[in-house]
């Protein structure tokens, strides 16, 4: 009888508990608030046992933050804050998020080999493909930044392939406008980053207030020349907004010093033209005192030329991105300054938010990365 007892038992508890067991819902999403010491891989292995299934919390919960800005939108899924509110999706909602792809065309002005800025941009966009997992990256060029007509043609071929979104530092205001159109039309937004473009269905810029770089290296110059000054600039392509933009920003600040602009020349925003229009300013202005150049590679081509006339030491030479070359001139008292960008952000945020325009989210109309003085005191930080 004790035997039948425990039998009886023991089956009366399986009749109550597995049925249950059975019958339990999935586990479901939920919110999280974000504590000191917390990263997106540690949560994602406690909720969703894979540490490696991090992005997918990055991408529910900004879809989360498009309804409801009390979410956090995450741009970098290596930063987060405390205090945040995170939605951690359920397994299975993590499992869809992962499996979906989408693919980003990122087209600069020129390939990463020929300019330690666009090897940031291409760096930055690298780094977050991978981080994000989600992203099928192309990344395209031309080998000149004067090759319009080459990156036309990649634009049109980027369309062709079936990029959902495009990533585009236009190397002309105007001329890519209708491979722009042809972007519309197959229904891939187009993203600008680095210099801004005339086209008016961009759906955001990302990149430098470069009328501001342009006046803070005016600025500089005024500082420390003084009033009355004479100085050059050194341009790249005026066709190039961000160019433009540089060049009129450093203007205000000479017009506001009462700085003399005796030569304004393109040097074709590489080294060697640098070198060789420095070499015309110096033949026809030999009292020059500053030089403003419109990007880094054209002011150590004028460094070189300085060095070799032997007026560099009379000579401030202010150039534009801080690339590490840049950096390593300054510390070496040749250039004297550089406005620095965020090239790698440029890249980096130029995939996030395409990201966010594929999956019908919000984005910004205008991101600025930002500029800053770099003198010897803070080069260092930029080698």
């Amino acid at each position: 009888m004790r035997k039948l007892f425990v039998l009886t038992m023991i089956v009366a508890m399986l009749a109550v508990f597995v049925p249950v067991a059975f019958a339990a819902p999935p586990a479901e999403g939920q919110d999280y608030i974000i504590s000191k010491g917390d990263w997106l891989s540690k949560i994602a292995e406690k909720y969703l046992d894979d540490p490696m299934a991090y992005p997918a919390i990055a991408l529910a919960t900004n879809e989360k933050h498009d309804a409801d800005p009390s979410y956090a939108f995450i741009s970098n899924v290596d930063l987060i804050e405390p205090g945040w509110k995170l939605y951690v999706p359920s397994k299975d909602e993590a499992k869809t998020l992962l499996e979906t792809k989408y693919k980003i065309a990122v087209i600069t002005k020129d390939i990463a080999a020929n300019n330690p800025f666009w090897a940031a941009v291409w760096k930055g966009a690298e780094e977050t493909a991978a981080k994000w997992q989600v992203i099928e990256l192309t990344l395209d060029a031309p080998t000149s930044e004067a090759d319009v007509d080459v990156q036309i043609a990649k634009v049109e071929d980027a369309i062709t392939k079936g990029n959902e979104a495009l990533v585009v530092a236009p190397t002309d205001a105007s001329a890519l406008n209708p491979a722009f159109d042809k972007a519309k039309a197959a229904g891939a937004p187009v993203l600008i980053i680095d210099s801004d473009t005339t086209w008016p269905d961009k759906l955001t810029f990302i990149g430098t207030d470069n009328k501001a770089g342009g006046r803070l290296a005016g600025e500089y110059l005024c500082s420390e020349l003084g009033s009355g000054a004479k100085v050059a600039i050194i341009t790249g392509h005026m066709t190039a907004q961000s160019i433009a933009d540089r060049v009129n920003g450093a203007k205000e600040s000479f017009a506001a010093c009462g700085a003399t602009i005796v030569a304004e020349l393109n040097g074709q925003h590489t080294v060697e033209g640098g070198r060789s229009v420095m070499e015309d300013i110096i033949t026809s202005n030999p009292d020059v005192q500053g030089v403003f150049c419109a990007n880094d590679n054209m002011a150590l081509g004028a460094v070189e030329a300085l060095k070799a006339a032997g007026k560099l030491e009379g000579v401030k030479v202010v150039g534009f991105d801080a690339n590490p070359d840049a950096a390593a001139s300054i510390l070496a008292g040749e250039m004297s300054a550089s406005i620095a960008q965020s090239p790698y952000n440029m890249g980096a945020f130029g995939l996030v938010y395409g990201l966010n325009a594929i999956r019908g989210l919000s984005v910004p109309s205008r991101i600025d990365t930002g500029t800053t003085l770099v003198t010897a005191e803070n080069a260092e930080a930029y080698k």
